[in-house]
């Protein structure tokens, strides 16, 4: 997912450039329009539902809230959103997983 992030942003890059430089091929566009379908396709299929699978319902909505929070205002400093793990095995608040 990481290396698909790099070559969409890459992508935008070069349709920037085309942009300035007044000559944007069709080629970039349908290229952005198929690397963004995949990817989306693979969040949707792949990535949201193991998400769902592997947290709990407290943990799910908690990321949703982290996420309004982030998308209402994008310049919230990480600092201030808590990306700290969820307590485990031995934590005060974690208890003991079996």
């Amino acid at each position: 997912m990481l290396a698909q992030h790099a070559y969409i942003r890459a992508l935008i890059m070069r349709l920037s450039d085309e942009v300035m430089g007044g000559n944007v091929r069709t080629e970039t566009l349908h290229e952005i329009g198929e690397q963004l379908e995949a990817h989306i396709r693979l969040e949707e299929r792949v990535v949201f539902p193991l998400v769902e699978e592997s947290l709990s319902g407290a943990a799910l909505t908690e990321l949703a809230a982290r996420l309004e929070i982030k998308e209402a205002d994008p310049r919230v400093p990480a600092e201030e959103l808590s990306y700290a793990p969820w307590p485990g095995p031995g934590d005060s608040e974690g208890g003991g997983y079996d």
